[in-house]
């Protein structure tokens, strides 16, 4: 049974125009593209197209797909009414965005995360990006949790499979940055090197040893990503018991 959400048309023309922006940041940042060298956040020009790797940008290019087909439901498309009432489908985007916010604003008091700037249209625009992926778009999904497109709940079984996601893209990002030149990973917890120098400090360098410690990050990575989805999933059950009792 749909819930009178999906019948919100000021909620679709919202979700549209958010996913219009969204999809306009990304064009404009691979079409636009330029590199300006700075010894922390980017020592090397890595191309225009590796913004595609990152996972904040395909979580929220997925997120602007499911808000478009959420609007299309609304306006009365039965075929994406269904698709976006699937309650797996909207806590696994949910997820998906909430964790980049989170790693993203976290890095800031490690100094991980570049600081914004806007001195120039260009800085003001990769700013904004940062902004919109990581605040806007994160808070946006959490509102939509709060009202349940149907009645049905999320099980157990599902929210162990949010962490499948992570795990296949931990794998390509670990296997592609070696292969590619210059060698890149997206984030630095892949490079065998950086963690490495981490955690040994000024020990020589053990590639079997790196990538055992990756590997124990990893496995505690996806399980942090199936608590933080069991967390949502209860939220969400939580919500579709209140809106069934009312």
């Amino acid at each position: 049974m749909y819930n009178k959400i999906t019948k919100n048309k000021p909620l679709g023309v919202l979700l549209f125009i958010m996913a219009l922006i969204g999809f306009a940041i990304v064009i404009y940042r691979i079409a636009g593209y330029q590199f300006e060298y700075d010894a922390q956040f980017t020592p090397i020009d890595y191309g225009r197209f590796n913004v595609l790797t990152y996972f904040t940008i395909q979580s929220n290019l997925a997120c602007c797909i499911y808000f478009c087909i959420t609007a299309l439901g609304i306006f009365g498309n039965e075929k994406a009414l269904k698709i976006s009432s699937n309650p797996t489908l909207k806590v696994f985007i949910t997820l998906y965005v909430i964790v980049a916010g989170l790693v993203y604003n976290g890095g800031f008091p490690l100094k991980m995360t570049q600081p914004w700037t806007f001195d120039t249209f260009y800085h003001a625009f990769v700013s904004f990006l940062q902004i919109y992926f990581h605040i806007v778009m994160p808070i946006t999904v959490i509102f939509l949790l709060m009202f349940p497109f149907t009645n049905e709940q999320i099980s157990k079984k599902n929210v162990v499979l949010s962490g499948v996601y992570p795990l296949l893209y931990s794998l390509f990002s670990m296997i592609r940055g070696p292969l590619v030149n210059p060698v890149y990973y997206p984030y630095p917890f892949y490079n065998p090197e950086f963690i490495w120098q981490t955690f040994m400090k000024d020990k020589p360098f053990n590639a079997v040893g790196a990538y055992g410690l990756i590997a124990v990050l990893l496995v505690f990575g996806i399980s942090l990503f199936i608590a933080i989805c069991a967390i949502i999933a209860f939220v969400h059950n939580k919500r579709v018991k209140k809106m069934i009792a009312v």
